[in-house]
């Protein structure tokens, strides 16, 4: 079960929503301290958490404003034992052949690149995959249904499974995912959004999940100061 850390950056700084808003975004501060220096926060969760996966949301390049593109490009360089999984809001495939192209160019390969159903334009499902580089993510939104028809008739796809309202620790959606689990149990799923508590990595690891993304739940680890790896999680859950 892969842990991995969700940040969320604007104008180059980590932010989270409040109150339930997304529009609603605050630089991010955890216990008093700030947290917001995108170079910080995922120095103490890889130093002292051993997180080694980042899921990094460019939220300025997703709502089509300018991106956060050097930022995103240090931080790769800055820790090249992470696993950067970007979410860029992807619509075109000519885009991600870009991208891709640069980081060949720059020996960057501490990558994966995540395309969001909700941005990615009506082509089919290969012209996006590049190697094995590429996360689908669907997201559900009311359109999902759809999408789990088109990624029940391939094979051995990257899915993420992207609660987005249950995000925050709203709880995960365990009905849902035990449904889709099994139309998909040809491909690598990671589920997204909800995560409470450590038993939620858990369960999820039990129904054949092979990763969970979350920001609230590592957030709230970080805060207690815990120098504790994932592997040692259950001394967290208190």
């Amino acid at each position: 079960m892969k842990l991995i850390l969700a940040i969320d950056i604007k104008n180059g700084k980590v932010v989270k929503a409040y109150a339930g808003f997304r529009l609603n975004y605050k630089p991010l501060v955890l216990d008093k301290k700030d947290f917001s220096c995108p170079f910080t926060l995922i120095k103490k969760a890889y130093r002292d958490l051993k997180i080694n996966n980042i899921y990094l949301a460019d939220l300025d390049a997703i709502e089509k404003k300018p991106s956060n593109k050097f930022v995103i490009y240090s931080l790769m360089k800055l820790f090249p034992k992470i696993n950067f999984f970007l979410d860029l809001g992807f619509d075109y495939p000519s885009k991600i052949y870009r991208l891709i192209n640069s980081f060949r160019k720059n020996k960057i390969k501490n990558y994966y690149l995540v395309v969001g159903t909700e941005t990615m334009k009506n082509y089919s499902i290969e012209n996006f995959i590049i190697e094995n580089k590429i996360f689908f993510s669907i997201d559900f939104n009311g359109y999902e249904k759809n999408w789990i028809k088109k990624m029940y008739r391939k094979k051995n796809l990257n899915i993420i499974l992207m609660f987005i309202k249950r995000t925050g620790g709203r709880g995960v959606d365990y009905v849902t995912i035990k449904k889709v689990n099994k139309l998909l149990k040809q491909h690598n799923c990671i589920v997204a959004g909800g995560i409470k508590h450590l038993r939620d990595f858990k369960r999820l690891s039990t129904l054949g999940i092979t990763g969970a993304i979350s920001s609230n739940y590592i957030h709230k680890v970080i805060a207690r100061d815990k120098l504790i790896a994932p592997s040692n999680l259950a001394t967290l859950e208190k």
